[in-house]
């Protein structure tokens, strides 16, 4: 089942169209990778699905509630660690959440106090946050955000601002609240962070969904490297597919379907050439996303 569903969101403010005919669809339990540079309409689709922005167009459900129809509902079950986000730095951690959590109707300290311990600010519950450092304020957002114990938990870009060990304690709160059952939409303009948790990603870029799927599914050619000596007939490399040559490390690059290193292996060696280079190229995030992108500036600009 999906946890989001978004069909044709389109989202204009005058001439400046944010979200461009954007469909969506992000399954239960996953930890969804939301990529693309400031300003590409990451923020404005979160707040579309949370209701917090009304779409010009198309149709949004999350775990089968119609944003539009039943709004509270959706924010029931979600919850939203913004970009930015505001504490009352005269009260403690604890504090804070106790307050936040009577929109929820109350919520019992015992929950609080877990929630900090998930977090890593169990030594800091009562501290006052004025004197937090920006990644305790993030942890406590993140605290935040999960007091009402929701199915979808939205983050926008979380990791902004942190230092290495914060952003690694990041990482492993977000796979332990997938392990617990909970879908992660996770927004990013940082390539390698999406790349260390997410588990789908989709790209946008100037309000379009240029592509969504499994990282280790998302686009360009496998392709193997291959050396030796002497020099192999590139016909009997075609065999296997594209064949490319690289003049500085003088070396082949066949683009292939799938690894097939081994019945490569078996044809160089029964032609007579001895293998000194055999290795597997696979596509990089990075090398998708600014494909991409480049792409879709020469669609733009043309």
């Amino acid at each position: 089942m999906s946890a989001i569903e978004i069909e044709n969101m389109t989202k204009s403010y005058g001439r400046f169209v944010a979200l461009d005919k954007l469909s969506l669809y992000v399954e239960e339990r996953d930890i969804f990778g939301f990529l693309g540079p400031n300003g590409a309409g990451k923020s404005t689709t979160i707040n579309c699905i949370l209701g917090l922005i009304k779409p010009d167009e198309g149709k949004i459900r999350v775990c089968g509630i119609d944003v539009e129809e039943n709004p509270l509902e959706v924010r029931k079950i979600c919850g939203y660690l913004p970009e930015n986000y505001g504490f009352y730095g005269n009260l403690t951690a604890f504090e804070n959440l106790k307050y936040f959590s009577e929109f929820y109707g109350g919520i019992s300290r015992d929950f609080i106090e877990e929630l900090l311990a998930l977090v890593g600010l169990s030594n800091a519950s009562d501290k006052k946050v004025a004197e937090f450092s920006r990644g305790m304020k993030q942890r406590l957002g993140l605290a935040q955000a999960l007091l009402n114990d929701p199915k979808v938990v939205f983050l926008d870009e979380p990791t902004n601002g942190l230092d290495p060990q914060g952003i690694a304690d990041f990482r492993n709160i977000i796979k332990e609240l997938q392990r617990n059952g909970k879908t992660i939409f996770f927004s990013s303009h940082i390539l390698p962070e999406v790349k260390e948790v997410c588990k789908t990603v989709g790209i946008i870029y100037r309000g379009k969904m240029l592509k969504v799927g499994k990282i280790s599914e998302l686009g360009g050619s496998l392709a193997i490297v291959v050396q030796t000596e002497p020099k192999a007939d590139e016909s009997l490399l075609k065999k296997f597919g594209k064949v490319g040559y690289d003049e500085i490390r003088d070396v082949y690059v066949v683009e292939v379907e799938r690894d097939c290193r081994i019945e490569l292996s078996k044809s160089l060696f029964e032609n007579g050439y001895v293998v000194k280079e055999l290795r597997l190229r696979e596509p990089r995030i990075e090398e998708v996303y600014f494909s991409l992108v480049r792409a879709n500036e020469g669609v733009n600009s043309g």
